[in-house]
């Protein structure tokens, strides 16, 4: 079986749908498997990795900036969110679905929602 030869290594722009609201950011994949995600309200980090000719997955902590008060939809204060997505290319076409769970400041889990995400490359 041919090894795909594909790889997201560099930046790409996008929105991630969740609960009935889409959010844009950007995010840039680096060649040794890191990502980093910026958003208006946050930042985050983590890996990704190759899954098949077409397919990728990707973890990532998304801190939300101190200047930042995020409340969850079950009224409590969001620190952080683990995001897992899977996803598929198409060109310079990403999309992708996935969960993400939102921890209090305190790491405990407070809510956890599934999310949508598409994007494209920069050129």
């Amino acid at each position: 079986m041919p090894v795909s030869t594909w790889t997201p290594v560099g930046q790409w722009t996008g929105t991630v749908t969740h609960d009935g609201e889409v959010d844009e950011y950007t995010v840039a994949f680096a060649p040794d498997g890191s990502l980093s995600v910026t958003t208006r309200k946050s930042t985050g980090t983590g890996a990704w990795t190759v899954t098949g000719d077409d397919s990728l997955e990707f973890s990532l902590r998304e801190d939300f900036n101190l200047d930042v008060t995020q409340i969850s939809p079950n009224g409590h204060r969001a620190a952080y969110i683990q995001i897992d997505i899977a996803a598929r290319h198409d060109g310079d076409a990403l999309t992708g679905e996935g969960k993400a769970v939102v921890h209090g400041p305190d790491d405990v889990v407070i809510y956890a929602t599934d999310a949508r995400t598409e994007a494209r490359r920069v050129s």
